[in-house]
């Protein structure tokens, strides 16, 4: 069974990350792998939506090799910019 959730957001929208919720770990795992610190700079950033997951999570890519899934929750649209004339 696949689960398929909607969202107020499509693909190619533009949103902010608003919120950051740390990752849990197991107890003696060692995570060193950078996610955290990822995580951390790309809260009140601007990104473009590019895909969703089967559990409605919204795929981000903060950097060319690194690509996040977020809870929609945490992000929000962002406003159009003005064009300066």
């Amino acid at each position: 069974m696949r689960l398929v959730v909607r969202s107020k957001f499509e693909v190619g929208d533009t949103v902010e990350v608003v919120h950051y919720t740390p990752g849990q770990y197991a107890p003696g795992v060692n995570h060193e792998l950078g996610t955290e610190a990822l995580f951390q700079r790309i809260v009140g950033r601007r990104y473009r939506i590019m895909g969703f997951d089967d559990h409605g999570h919204i795929e981000l890519h903060p950097t060319r090799r690194d690509w996040i899934w977020v809870k929609p929750e945490d992000i929000r649209l962002a406003p159009r910019r003005r064009k300066s004339r």
